[in-house]
């Protein structure tokens, strides 16, 4: 015995009692431990799962990515003990051969192994499980491919390793690998204990790539399979989201129930319920409302009360009593404690329901709401929600005013009497309001106070109170929460309404220049009279944008009095906003929602109340479109005829009439953007008059062309080239009025300003294409000339920098300031160069210096692009060297062509030292004196 002890302390023996020795002491010496804490971690796993009941679950709970982590401790345990056993007892000396030994097939084998260990595998099967259950997949694959080579004769263990790399494969979402591995796992003969294993591998391969009925098969006996009831509790749920996928009503009953009878946790147990709602017959309805009712009075279900009243509206709904299973979702919508998935789901419901009635007001409600409240942003769901929510928001926008227009000029329209009778009534319901929120606050403060007394009570095991960061008690930083965002959404939206993201979002009116004779507008005014739409909903921060002419206390009767139209002009300005409002509607409902009845309505409306709206045009115009898709010709025709009785030289009316116009419908943007450049070359080249005959004709052959603005502006170039200001100066007017958001626009108004600021207008040819030629200060052309305008110096001893310059948007600005920062740091390491960006008309500038003259700004040019990597990023980007003097004298008068000219004539030929022989990152070296000094002056 004490023989066998002793030889079998070492792996250089290949014995059979080293081999009895090894396997003994690696089960129960190392292995045991850290089997006992995978399981640990297996448990502490299973507990901190956290599955989303309103979303297909995953096959294991470690593809919950937020159970990630959970037990890693245990798993890291695990990993190592197994490490520790086949360091200390893996076998790999082949065993001695026996003299007159026959060479058996089973021999051979015996020989081919590469482990004698026969216990060592289980420590290698659970250091790969414990990486798998980890979440460290790649890592678990690689260990599970050794595994498969290792044991290369053990068909057993093979196919084992085999499955486990498949599902690694799938977890890494590399489902090419992880179906090869499978077909070589299947041509192979399976061990009946492996059978379980394969069906689980199968269910959650398929189901992870959405093949529903290919995966039914695999999951059904994968759930019979299972040994762990909670895991069989939680995979009978998931066999029920999937015949509830493929339209198997029935079956999805039955296994949810087969959820309820397994005992599993209440969680689990509660959703399963909740599920069977939404698959329930008709005839189970009634009884099972009934159920649902009581489950809502239990102080047990009180934080899951949304998921009862959706399933409430769901059984209201198998029965087809709509209006019921509305009235069940808004109460779970307004009971919801939670504000997570299940609140978006039941939302997502409720809003799609108001979509199918066309109640878009309601469905823009739900569906901004349900944005920040889904999680998977991949979806398609996800992907209409977010579609719909953004036209609704558009939608709503237009609804509400013209809503609360019609309610402001019906109260107007009231004897004083009775209008101030539903005053009263609305004052009333403020006051109700005020006192409900007052009490709500008292018992959330008496709340705070009795969890703050009982946190100091001495001896409490009551965890300290920490504030949440918003709804469910998400605390990740506020552009990461989306229940944060949702809110936040909401209050801009109460303060400045529903604004379209832009520039400049406070102004209505965008243009850089007034073109009402150039008289200043009170952009201020005109945002507070706007504010004033929205008080009538007893809006805080409305009632603080009012004048202080006006009362502000929304329990006062003149609050409510100075907002009605009681006046002309204040019924003119309201019939101003209510006439806006439809058109806005109409279109939305033509074109974006295209639900062409409602369209019909809003332009009828806006047609018999506002026969002289100013864009009539566009409506007969709109409405003609609309006929045409609609398939109604005869209406089609009757607005086209109306068109051109009403409006016969306006723009919609010359574009139907052309006999061209089908040709132009389908061909007319390439046909304008040719007509187009040959305008601007014949512009480039003094052919004025070809410019005038080419814009006319484009004028009256594509008056809605997206390049009419540009012919307009190089018309009225021309005009002034023939000395015609006046008709360059009402031009440029035109263009401001008609198209504010064009990028020619804002060059019309620059101009446009410097006439009104006093500026003397010149002639010279203005190069629109190319922004390397554009000057700066409004000088073109022949202005150069003029004698007052200093000229470049090409004095190289002057403070000099590095500039790339390249069109705005072109150029990825974080990458290149990386790469530029990176290569001085490299590179140079005495010598600080600061980086800086500007932007200015279209150009964007990384700017590098300051250098000490030219020389240095050049070798340092010359370094950079002998970097060949460097060399290619830079392709396209233009490079300037430029003295501090002359890169104001280009920020004020010059292009950059102009600068380059001058720069390939003056400095281009200069001659250089070679690389080499110049240091200009070198240390300073200083004499004798001047250290002496510079010690002096550090003492003091």
């Amino acid at each position: 015995m004490l023989a066998m002890v002793v030889g079998g302390c070492s792996t250089k023996k290949n014995t059979a009692n080293t081999r009895r020795w090894h396997a003994f002491t690696a089960r129960y010496n190392t292995y045991y431990n850290g089997s006992e804490a995978y399981k640990e971690g297996m448990l502490a796993q299973e507990k901190a799962n956290k599955d989303n009941y309103m979303q297909t679950l995953p096959y294991f709970p470690i593809g919950n990515k937020k159970t990630v982590g959970s037990g890693s401790g245990n798993f890291d345990v695990a990993i190592e003990k197994s490490q520790k056993a086949i360091k200390q007892h893996s076998i790999k000396k082949k065993p001695k051969r026996k003299a007159g030994e026959k060479k058996t097939e089973k021999l051979i084998r015996w020989y081919a192994k590469k482990e004698y260990n026969p216990f060592i595998h289980q420590a290698w099967f659970l250091m790969a499980k414990a990486q798998f259950q980890k979440g460290e997949f790649l890592e678990a694959a690689s260990t599970f491919s050794y595994i498969s080579r290792l044991y290369v004769n053990e068909p057993d263990k093979v196919a084992e390793a085999r499955l486990w790399m498949a599902r690694c494969y799938t977890e890494l979402e590399w489902y090419y690998d992880a179906e090869d591995v499978l077909n070589k796992a299947a041509r192979d003969s399976m061990p009946r204990k492996l059978e379980g294993e394969l069906s689980a591998t199968y269910s959650n391969f398929l189901l992870r790539q959405g093949r529903l009925n290919e995966a039914l098969p695999y999951l059904e006996k994968a759930v019979r399979k299972e040994k762990r009831g909670t895991q069989r509790a939680r995979h009978y749920f998931l066999l029920g989201q999937v015949y509830q996928h493929i339209g198997n009503q029935p079956m999805a009953y039955k296994s949810f129930s087969k959820v309820i009878k397994a005992n599993p946790p209440y969680e689990l147990e509660f959703n399963a319920r909740i599920k069977q709602t939404e698959v329930a017959s008709e005839k189970e309805s009634n009884r099972t409302i009934k159920r649902l009712k009581a489950m809502a009075r239990s102080p047990k279900n009180k934080e899951y009360l949304d998921q009862v009243y959706y399933a409430i509206g769901n059984m209201y709904m198998a029965k087809k009593d709509t209006a019921s299973a509305i009235q069940n979702y808004e109460e779970g919508a307004e009971k919801s404690t939670r504000g997570g998935v299940e609140k978006g789901i039941l939302l997502l419901r409720l809003g799609d329901l108001y979509w199918e009635q066309a109640d878009y007001t309601n469905a823009q409600r739900c569906y901004a709401e349900v944005i920040g409240l889904l999680e998977d942003k991949e979806t398609d769901e996800y992907k209409v929600v977010s579609r719909r929510s953004e036209v609704l928001d558009e939608l709503v926008e237009h609804a509400q005013a013209v809503e609360l227009q019609d309610s402001l000029q019906r109260l107007a329209a009231m004897p004083e009497a009775e209008r101030m009778k539903v005053i009263e009534q609305i004052i009333e319901r403020v006051k109700e309001e005020e006192e409900k929120a007052k009490k709500e606050a008292e018992m959330a403060q008496r709340m705070a106070a009795r969890e703050d007394a009982l946190a100091n009570v001495p001896n409490r095991n009551t965890p300290a109170r920490t504030p949440t960061a918003g709804a469910g008690g998400d605390r990740s930083w506020y552009f990461y929460n989306q229940q944060l965002i949702t809110q936040g959404k909401g209050e801009f939206q109460r303060k400045w309404g529903r604004r379209k993201l832009e520039d400049n979002w406070r102004r209505r009116n965008k243009t850089v220049v007034n073109t009402d004779e150039f008289a200043a507008v009170d952009y201020a005014a005109e945002d507070s009279l706007a504010a004033l739409a929205d008080s009538i909903s007893n809006d805080s921060t409305a009632m603080a944008a009012m004048p202080d002419s006006l009362v502000t206390d929304n329990k006062n009767p003149q609050f409510y009095i100075q907002q009605l139209p009681l006046t002309e002009e204040a019924m003119a300005e309201s019939n101003v906003i209510l006439s806006d409002g439809l058109y806005n509607c109409g279109l939305i409902y033509k074109d974006k929602l295209e639900d062409f009845s409602l369209a019909e309505g809003a332009f009828n409306r806006l047609m018999n109340e506002f026969p002289d709206y100013q864009q009539m045009e566009e409506v007969y115009y709109n409405l003609y479109l609309m006929y045409s898709r609609w398939e109604k010709p005869e209406k089609a025709s009757a607005y086209l005829d109306s068109l051109k009785l009403r409006f016969p030289m306006g723009d919609y009316t010359v574009l139907l009439s052309d006999p061209d116009y089908a040709k132009n419908a389908r061909y007319g943007k390439h046909l304008e953007d040719s007509l187009y450049a040959s305008t601007y070359a014949a512009y480039l080249q003094g052919d004025y008059q070809t410019v005038g005959a080419n814009a006319e004709y484009a004028a009256s052959k594509y008056p809605l062309g997206k390049h009419r603005p540009k012919f307009m502006f190089l018309h009225s170039m021309g005009q002034l080239e023939n000395g015609d200001q006046q008709g360059f100066l009402d031009n440029l007017k035109m263009i401001v009025e008609k198209y504010p958001e064009n990028e020619i626009t804002e060059m019309a108004g620059l101009i446009l300003k410097g006439v009104q600021e006093g500026r003397l207008l010149q002639s010279g040819g203005f190069s629109a294409g190319s922004i390397w030629a554009r000057r700066r200060g409004g000088m073109e052309g022949d202005s150069l000339a003029v004698d007052s305008i200093p000229s470049f110096t090409a004095e190289s001893t002057d403070p000099y920098m590095f500039v790339l310059a390249y069109e705005e948007g072109t150029v990825n600005e974080n990458q290149l300031l990386f790469e530029i920062a990176r290569y001085n740091f490299s590179n140079f390491m005495v010598r600080n160069f600061d980086i800086q960006f500007v932007k200015e008309n279209g150009i964007g500038m990384m700017q590098v210096g300051e250098f000490m003259n030219y020389m240095e700004c050049y070798q340092y040019m010359k370094r950079l692009f002998a970097d060949e990597r460097l060399g290619k990023r830079l392709e396209g980007i233009r490079v300037l060297l430029i003295s501090k003097p002359n890169y104001e004298l280009l920020q004020n008068y010059y292009s950059f062509d102009d600068y380059q000219q001058f720069y390939e004539q003056n400095l281009g030929g200069l001659p250089m030292p070679e690389m080499d022989g110049y240091q200009f990152d070198a240390p300073q070296m200083l004499n004798a004196d001047e250290a002496e000094k510079l010690e002096e002056e550090w003492e003091e």
